[in-house]
């Protein structure tokens, strides 16, 4: 991969300053998704010749442009003062829980500068990682943001992510809390998967929709609790769900393959990758295994195949990375972008199936190229 030179990721930095500042007017989608879609196509320059780093460089100016037409900024919030960063994250958990979005704001901007990504983790990923409010996006954030451009774009831009929260503070997934393995045949978390009912729409394409039918009608605490069970390998319950959200996109209904199961894959990666760092890990595999029990639950026609090792792809089926970079980086759909960067990342850390999730991000990029 390309390395980062101090020029592009100075570049990323005067991006970054733009769209971390949240809008006066209400959120849209374009605002919600605009920080994580910097994030993601950042990501992505690494994997993109001369040539089509620069096209891609032009369309991040763009999507800044873009971002900067939408409306008002926000009036730099009110000075706070705290004696450690710790004492800061307690007062923004209060914050977000009375629904306070502009002490959030606040306490966020006394935030950004004084900490890192790791400690930003450790503070942050707790008070958000169940929310089901900024459409559960939140975490993506927290997932990307030290995984790209060396480290160096902000927390900063978490701030709209963060006052999208204290906007709905409620909006969480909390059937965990109190639900405990039944006395029953532990099921494996492949099995939990496999058995969730398909539902339907419940009404609504939107993310806590999606997720309360699961969980309001006790099918998460019925089938996932027995899942999450104690010594539960978290590496093995993390390929376990990307897995199945993988193998959604590759044989379940393609008609939600654009903003159902590229969420099933991004959602869930990012909770995953925030466990035993500020959040215990079977918190992180009871939301995610949530996202993708919902997803299946609503947009699922097909039962889940198998998730073992040997149901993937041959090697010589795997698509060129390069030529997937290149198409999504080029491709005006942040949720694409945000996909195939999920999809490098999970063949990354699982490389078994990586065959498979490079061809999951093939999938996405077809039914886009079918579209055009």
């Amino acid at each position: 991969m390309h390395p980062w030179s101090p020029a592009l990721v100075a570049a990323m930095r005067t991006a970054a300053g733009v769209i971390a500042v949240p809008r006066v007017e209400a959120e849209t989608s374009f605002t919600l998704h605009a920080p994580l879609e910097l994030l993601a196509r950042a990501g992505l320059l690494p994997y993109l010749d001369d040539d089509t780093r620069a096209l891609a460089l032009a369309g991040i100016d763009r999507l800044v442009a873009d971002y900067g037409a939408t409306g008002t900024p926000v009036a730099p919030p009110a000075a706070v003062e705290f004696p450690d960063p710790s004492a800061a994250a307690a007062a923004l958990d209060l914050a977000l829980r009375a629904g306070d979005a502009d002490r959030v704001d606040a306490i966020a901007c006394w935030l950004a500068p004084r900490i890192d990504h790791a400690a930003a983790r450790r503070l942050l990923a707790p008070l958000l990682v169940d929310s089901l409010a900024a459409a559960g996006h939140a975490s993506i954030a927290l997932h990307l943001l030290p995984r790209v451009a060396d480290g160096a774009l902000p927390i900063a831009l978490l701030r709209g992510a963060l006052r999208s929260i204290a906007g709905e503070p409620g909006w969480r997934i909390d059937w965990f809390h109190s639900a405990a393995p039944q006395a029953t045949r532990a099921l494996s978390l492949a099995e939990a998967l496999a058995a969730v009912p398909l539902l339907g729409r419940p009404g609504s394409n939107f993310i806590r929709p999606l997720m309360t039918q699961v969980q309001d009608r006790g099918i998460a605490a019925r089938l996932l609790a027995p899942a999450l069970r104690p010594g539960l390998d978290l590496a093995v319950a993390g390929r376990t769900l990307l897995r199945a959200a993988a193998w959604s996109m590759l044989h379940d209904d393609p008609d939600h393959a654009p903003y159902g199961w590229s969420h099933c894959l991004t959602m869930t990666q990012a909770v995953l990758t925030l466990a035993d760092d500020g959040v215990p890990a079977r918190t992180a595999i009871a939301v995610g295994a949530t996202f993708v029990a919902g997803f299946r639950a609503a947009f699922g026609l097909q039962t889940l195949g198998s998730l073992d090792d040997d149901a993937a792809a041959p090697d010589r089926d795997t698509p060129d990375e390069a030529g997937l970079a290149r198409y999504a980086a080029l491709h005006h759909d942040a949720h694409l972008v945000k996909y195939t960067l999920a999809c490098f990342h999970a063949a990354e850390t699982d490389p078994a199936w990586r065959a498979n999730y490079l061809r999951a991000a093939a999938s996405l990029a077809a039914w886009w190229r079918t579209r055009a």
